[in-house]
């Protein structure tokens, strides 16, 4: 396969170390990186998209960490289904019990869309993209400064006839800053309230007011109640 590609990564806002990001140059080695350290997750996005110059980017967040060099995988795939994008699996890591309820939903999800599905959310974390076709949906909306930019971007390159794919057999660990999880929920549950105001109905998003899931009522039916109270209250 021949491609080129750059690959990109916004620091700052997750309050996790760089650590993964170091780590996963080994994978990397062959492609030009760029970080940017903006306030604002969505004019951080913008910037690094500015700044590429590769017909391919790999959107690669600095609390992800490879175990491999996902890109020809995913190439693959853009090339087969000519999607303008591709993004992996993710499982979430961490040892807080909440954590591993968290990694139980990653999992969940993995067993129901084991191979692809089109995707309308976090799908920048370690995604595959076609540069141009982010250019031509007039890049990430910088008023997204928290969370729902992805969302966002998603919701308007499908709306032009786009294709953007999850491929839950490719997956990359996701650690998570155990002090601010909780925390962190009232800042996404701004951005995705921003999002519904303007969404149509079948491109909701993930919400952190989602409705029970039985399923994972029957794997962890302690812990998982537990947690969505937690998150209930987290939002108040």
């Amino acid at each position: 396969m021949t491609y080129s590609c750059e690959v990109l990564t916004p620091l700052g806002g997750t309050g996790i170390p760089t650590t993964w990001t170091e780590n996963n140059k080994k994978w990397l080695k062959n492609y030009t990186c760029y970080t940017s350290t903006i306030k604002g997750i969505g004019q951080a996005r913008n910037e690094l998209l500015k700044t590429a110059q590769a017909p391919l980017v790999l959107w690669l967040d600095s609390d992800v960490e490879l175990e491999f060099d996902p890109v020809p995988a995913l190439f693959e795939i853009m090339q087969k289904f000519n999607a303008a994008g591709v993004c992996t699996g993710q499982l979430t890591v961490g040892r807080k019990w909440f954590l591993q309820v968290a990694a139980e939903i990653d999992k969940l999800e993995i067993e129901r869309y084991g191979g692809l599905k089109i995707v309308e959310s976090r799908a920048f974390q370690c995604g595959l993209y076609k540069r141009e076709d982010l250019l031509k949906v007039d890049g990430f909306d910088s008023t997204f400064d928290i969370a729902g930019e992805d969302n966002d971007i998603v919701r308007r390159m499908i709306a032009q006839g786009l294709l953007v794919l999850q491929c839950n057999k490719i997956i990359v660990k996701h650690h998570v800053n155990e002090q601010t999880y909780w925390h962190k929920f009232k800042g996404y549950h701004k951005g995705f309230s921003q999002l519904a105001a303007t969404m149509k109905p079948q491109y909701q998003p993930e919400t952190q007011r989602s409705a029970i899931d039985f399923s994972m009522l029957k794997r962890m039916p302690l812990k998982y109640p537990l947690y969505k109270l937690r998150e209930k209250l987290s939002l108040k």
